[in-house]
């Protein structure tokens, strides 16, 4: 699974509608714990175990990916 799929199936947002400076927590789908849950399919789908710092650092669809180049998985 990409991660455009789990977006759009974390927050319902179109491939298209994903660009890097989408912040997350402003989308009407957003809540915390689908945010949780988010972050535990993209840990599972990417084979990744992000940091707390990780976590707070990942803001935006770009900051996610920033964050997944860092350790390095190709998106």
């Amino acid at each position: 699974m990409t991660l455009a799929e789990i977006i759009k199936e974390s927050f319902s947002l179109r491939e298209p509608d994903q660009k890097d400076e989408v912040v997350l927590n402003t989308l009407d789908a957003w809540e915390s714990m689908a945010h949780m849950l988010f972050i535990t399919r993209v840990e599972e789908n990417f084979d990744v175990e992000f940091t707390g710092e990780d976590i707070f650092a990942m803001q935006s669809i770009g900051d996610i990916k920033r964050v997944l180049a860092e350790k390095g998985k190709i998106i």
